[in-house]
């Protein structure tokens, strides 16, 4: 059980981090927080990578990361506490599960025999520049992704993704009789439907523009951009051959491919030993979303998903964690990497 002030730090470091706005590309406004926390919660050193990714170390022994993104989306929410609940932009995804991690690293890093590398990562929602410079200079025994999968669930697998840019290109005609002209518009529609029943893929649309030509004439320039999730079992080529008999012009840019971790990875079994201690009964998952662990497993193959919070209020103008469930994350933390530090190395770093 955490005791009273270390609860009060770990809603002060939440709400100080909630507080300051800190969308993809402007993470640095948080550095000062996280270096002053650092400071107060006894890690050994910290420093600014040359990405901006902030890592802090503490103890010495088998080393575990920790690994959550400090940027969020878009659009600013005023913090508050109500209600046994602290709202805010960021208080599910993602920095509910980094200040978790935070307080959970430094707890467990003092009882040896453990090095902890906390680390608060940049651009995951954007081009997930943090996690690839990441996997190409961090170095851990074992890794744990902190994003929200409820308090009691384990990701093991996330689903890839790609950036579809779609270009169709149509004669036009008069408005009047579409029947007869040609229309980009209708053109990319159809394409968006026919895609839509290619089986465990996903296409959403989060750009369309039909070129207008002036009074009572069909266009003859559409583009969309689509948001396409790749399922485990399949990767960004066999995406490229199932587009490869639309009609229109298409290019496919900032793939990432759908990644699945083994459920008896000493990263798993930790964090569901962690949550049975608790009395809580773990659930492996594979996220219909995609997250950095997609990039972050080149690290090493012992690696998960876990954090507090209700991952549906992401994004949303609701993003809000209750804090029961938050320092029940934070225990939980303390108690994987406790087990963690047991196990040892493992031998699949890369």
């Amino acid at each position: 059980m955490l005791s009273a002030s270390m609860r009060s730090l770990a809603v002060g470091l939440l709400l100080d981090l909630l507080r300051t706005y800190t969308p993809s590309g402007e993470e640095g406004r948080a550095l000062g927080i996280l270096e002053k926390y650092a400071e107060e919660l006894g890690y050994d050193r910290a420093w600014v990578d040359g990405v901006g990714n902030f890592v802090a170390e503490a103890g010495r022994g088998v080393s575990v990361a920790l690994v959550g993104h400090v940027d969020t989306v878009e659009g600013y929410l005023e913090p508050k506490e109500e209600g046994g609940e602290v709202w805010g932009r960021g208080a599910v995804d993602a920095k509910g599960p980094l200040a978790a991690m935070m307080v959970a690293g430094a707890l467990a890093a003092e009882q040896g025999g453990l090095k902890v590398i906390f680390v608060a990562s940049v651009g995951e929602e954007a081009d997930s520049r943090g996690a690839r410079a990441l996997a190409e200079e961090l170095k851990a025994d074992h890794l744990i992704v902190g994003e929200p999968t409820g308090g009691d669930g384990i990701a093991i697998g996330c689903r890839g993704s790609c950036r579809l840019l779609l270009e169709c290109r149509a004669s036009g005609g008069h408005a009047s009789s579409p029947q007869v002209g040609d229309s980009a518009c209708e053109k990319v529609m159809k394409v968006l439907s026919a895609l839509s029943s290619h089986e465990g893929y996903t296409f959403a649309p989060v750009y369309l523009c039909c070129e207008r030509a002036g009074g009572n004439v069909l266009p003859k320039r559409g583009r969309a951009e689509v948001n396409v999730r790749i399922p485990v079992g399949k990767s960004s080529e066999d995406l490229r051959k199932a587009l490869s008999g639309i009609e229109c012009s298409w290019e496919l840019s900032d793939c990432s491919e759908p990644f699945m971790a083994s459920p008896s990875s000493p990263v798993a079994r930790a964090l569901a030993r962690a949550l049975s201690s608790m009395g809580k009964r773990p659930r492996y998952s594979v996220k219909m979303g995609t997250s950095d662990m997609v990039i972050l497993w080149r690290v090493t193959k012992s690696i998960a998903e876990f954090g507090p919070g209700r991952a549906e209020l992401s994004h949303s103008e609701e993003e809000r964690i209750s804090l029961e469930e938050y320092f029940l994350g934070i225990e939980a933390y303390v108690r994987a990497l406790r087990e963690l530090g047991k196990l040892g190395m493992f031998p699949e770093r890369r």
